[in-house]
């Protein structure tokens, strides 16, 4: 199904559809929601709302026993009606200082991928000072009003923005990948004359109305709780950012792999892993998840004192903001070191050591992005191998990278 970028205030009418198959619950009855038709995300399929939020929100909806009720208008009344208490919700949004003031976003289920698309010549280091076009309300339009950035062209139409700077009459504009590739998917000489360079990720989810939440405060953390099973709790890389983020990591990081002191390290926690019982390892990891929110914490201490751990704090530390945790992780599958007190001690059931330890002909493995509500950061963990002299593998390197400073610092 073809899809275009469209303007959120061409959307000139107003249905009523009742999205979720169970009776209303006593607490709420149908959550009141707001919406306007945005593809992939909202879309009108003969006579009824349908997109990838839509499906989401009626998994959610059905998986807490709860009802809701949608309202399709243009976006900018969706908002007086979330101001004026008229409705209880609005979707699909990224974050938004307007909404902020009134409302509190859901964790994302979506992630756009932005990038500037512009003539090859176009240099983007002070954006300010260009011309830039942007789909009236959209949420690129928010977030460059948010940044103070200037746009000098808004148009109806995703379309109209390429032909602009085909024209020569803008320099620029943001889209996220997935629109734009299918925005101009039959027109390819589009793709001989437009660059792009990686602006960021932008997380999108429902904004919940404070007063609604205010009257029913634990409805936001059932709600978040369910959107992992719904829409997953991490997202792809494509080829493109894997290849980026492989070029950025290898060359800033290699060092660090290489390090004998990783090898030594992993020679002493092997000698106590190899020699641990699966039940010994499973009582460790409870321990150090009950330790992990416990005032007393002699397992957690003695692992992130060890002199490695030291070594990968300041590794973190030097990487400027690309780093966001490391992790050394022995024969077992439990930490040899740490720059940072993780959730669990025992990582032999995560994808990363499965996909090594398995597979002795990989060298490295990626997962994909997760968002971190807290710091509103977007972290992919890449692992790595760690071998002696002989080749012999002693165990898995697994880094945190804060994925949008990674593809930035590769342009």
């Amino acid at each position: 199904m073809k899809f275009r970028l469209i303007s959120l205030c061409l959307t000139f009418f107003s249905v009523s559809v009742i999205a979720a198959e169970l009776a209303p619950a006593p607490t709420y009855g149908a959550v009141k929601l707001r919406t306007t038709i945005w593809p992939p995300y909202q879309m009108m399929l003969q006579g009824e709302l349908s997109g990838e939020s839509t499906e989401t929100l009626r998994c959610i909806f059905r998986d807490i026993n709860e009802s809701f009720s949608v309202q399709v208008m243009p976006w900018q009344r969706a908002i007086q009606d979330i101001k004026h208490s008229v409705a209880d919700g609005i979707f699909t949004s990224g974050p938004s200082p307007e909404l902020d003031k009134v409302a509190t976003m859901s964790a994302p289920f979506a992630l756009e991928k932005w990038y500037w698309y512009h003539a090859r010549a176009i240099d983007l280091k002070n954006p300010k000072s260009l011309r830039i076009g942007a789909v009236r309300s959209s949420n690129q339009a928010t977030w460059l009003d948010t940044e103070g950035i200037p746009v000098t062209e808004l148009v109806n139409e995703g379309m109209q923005l390429v032909r602009l700077v085909q024209a020569g009459r803008i320099d620029t504009f943001i889209a996220d990948s997935r629109y734009f590739e299918e925005l101009v998917s039959e027109a390819s000489d589009f793709n001989s004359y437009l660059d792009k360079t990686f602006v960021r990720y932008m997380p999108l989810g429902v904004y919940f109305a404070n007063q609604f939440l205010e009257q029913h405060p634990e409805f936001i953390g059932r709600f978040d709780q369910q959107i992992s099973d719904c829409a997953g709790d991490t997202i792809a890389l494509n080829d493109f950012e894997r290849e980026n983020l492989l070029s950025v990591v290898a060359k800033r990081i290699r060092t660090i792999i290489d390090d004998d002191r990783l090898v030594a390290a992993l020679d002493i926690s092997n000698q106590m892993q190899r020699t641990l019982a699966p039940d010994v390892i499973d009582a460790l990891d409870v321990q150090w998840r009950h330790e992990v929110s416990a005032t007393e914490q002699p397992l957690i201490s003695e692992t992130i004192s060890r002199p490695t751990s030291a070594y990968l704090r300041s590794v973190k530390e030097l990487s400027n903001g690309l780093i966001t945790e490391a992790i050394l992780v022995g024969s077992a599958g439990l930490n040899a070191a740490q720059s940072d007190i993780t959730t669990d001690y025992y990582q032999a059931d995560e994808a990363a050591w499965k996909a090594l330890i398995s597979n002795p002909s990989s060298e490295y493995h990626i997962d994909g992005i997760r968002y971190d509500g807290s710091s509103r950061k977007f972290q992919v963990k890449v692992s790595w191998t760690i071998e002696d002299s002989r080749g012999e593998r002693k165990g898995i390197l697994i880094l945190g990278i804060d994925v949008e400073e990674a593809l930035r610092s590769d342009q």
